[in-house]
């Protein structure tokens, strides 16, 4: 949990407030590849950390560290008016402490050229259809992404109510849970029709308390108004799925980005959904997510053979395909990661530092000092090639709010 001494967030674009005033989010720009991408979240993760207090620094675990038993230290974040309002409205109407939760976002879509080569091969190809296969196919598999990546076997102190009902045991991911941060509606992805008609119905009914409060797995995106997809179309696929990954500095690992561009590869050339059903489809997905969520983080999945049959699909599929990374060598982690669950972000954590919640937030504190010390110590991400005192303009411009861009050979 962390504040700001200089920088504005309110003028920025790509470092910003979240809901409250001690979460911040870093904004990266679209790129081809996870390297690049993963080098941007880096020099925004340095501009943004060398403007910390002293003795301040940024949580790497997606569940609040020890709060008050008030939750007086709950504090909304004051942007825009019009969010600040929004942000009042979820508070009181959600539980507060449930705003504080965190997590990794990653965006998916076509480039102009793949929108291109895709018209070429079949000109009558509808791109929204692709994006549902991709939408439904993450919405499906979700549970596989929790498995795999969650990392949130507990809460801290005054999270949770006492009468919450919160397993006593570790799980694989409270926030991925139905105990998680949400407000359990999900539209319809059969057609894009029906995903708007049912945002803007959930709206009308008071099941949502505006547009933006979607916090759906999987979001359609295009513009701010939801209605705009049925002129403009889908623009990109937003997956709400990932835990931050205490292990990983930047709080996700290339592993994880490339496994969205795998399956993303996948769906669209599989096409393997029946978007008829694709509503009840997701219905037992979520079903299946909440039970591995709530699963014994050393112990195999009761999905075992299901991950591992998929995960075999894609590895067949990245053998026939050009992908422009090691999907093989990815295919072949995720397998041992399946057959030992110790390997993944939640069984590494229980393994190491066994079920105790205090011994564990120690090391997260630990996690923290040490992560800020090495990105604030460290030469500019993507720009190491500059002299020491170029390196220092590229952070104070990323402190005004100006993008910087990073040289081509991280295309």
């Amino acid at each position: 949990m962390v504040s700001r001494q200089t920088l504005n967030e309110k003028q920025h674009k790509f470092i910003k407030n979240d809901f409250l005033e001690t979460q911040s989010e870093l904004i990266t720009p679209p790129t081809k590849t996870t390297v690049k991408g993963l080098k941007y979240l880096g020099v925004y993760h340095q501009a943004l950390r060398s403007e910390l207090k002293s003795k301040e620094y940024l949580w790497p675990y997606s569940m609040p560290p020890k709060l008050k038993s008030d939750h007086s230290d709950i504090v909304i974040a004051k942007t825009d008016q019009e969010s600040y309002e929004y942000r009042k409205r979820v508070a009181k109407i959600r539980k507060l402490a449930q705003t504080a939760e965190t997590g990794v976002h990653v965006n998916i879509g076509f480039t102009k050229k793949a929108m291109s080569d895709l018209k070429a091969k079949e000109p009558d190809v509808n791109i929204n259809e692709l994006y549902l296969q991709a939408a439904v196919g993450f919405m499906r598999y979700r549970w596989l992404f929790t498995y795999l990546f969650g990392a949130t076997p507990y809460a801290f102190d005054n999270y949770f109510p006492n009468d919450a009902g919160v397993p006593k045991h570790a799980v694989r991911s409270l926030r991925n849970s139905h105990f998680g941060f949400g407000n359990g509606f999900i539209s319809s992805y059969q057609s894009v029709q029906e995903y708007v008609d049912g945002i803007l119905k959930a709206v009308d009914d008071q099941k949502l308390i505006a547009q933006r409060e979607y916090y759906g797995t999987v979001r359609l995106k295009g513009s701010d108004d939801v209605r705009k997809l049925l002129t403009d179309g889908i623009g990109y696929i937003e997956l709400r799925i990932y835990d931050l990954d205490p292990f990983e500095p930047l709080g996700v690992s290339e592993d994880a980005v490339d496994l969205v561009r795998l399956m993303f590869a996948y769906f669209i050339y599989k096409r393997p959904f029946d978007l008829k059903s694709a509503d009840q489809d997701i219905a037992k997905a979520c079903e299946k997510n909440d039970q591995v969520a709530l699963e014994d983080p050393l112990k195999t999945s009761a999905y075992h053979d299901e991950a591992s049959a998929f995960i075999d699909q894609l590895e067949k599929f990245s053998a026939q395909v050009v992908i422009p990374f090691n999907s093989q060598h990815l295919c072949f982690k995720l397998q041992e990661m399946i057959d030992d669950p110790v390997l993944t972000p939640s069984g590494r954590l229980i393994n190491w530092l066994s079920e105790n919640p205090d011994k564990a937030f120690k090391q997260l504190l630990k996690f923290a000092k040490g992560y800020q010390d090495d990105l604030i110590h460290n030469p500019a991400i993507g720009f190491e090639s500059l002299s020491k005192n170029e390196q220092q303009g590229i952070l104070a411009t990323l402190k005004k709010g100006i993008p910087v861009r990073i040289k081509s050979w991280y295309k």
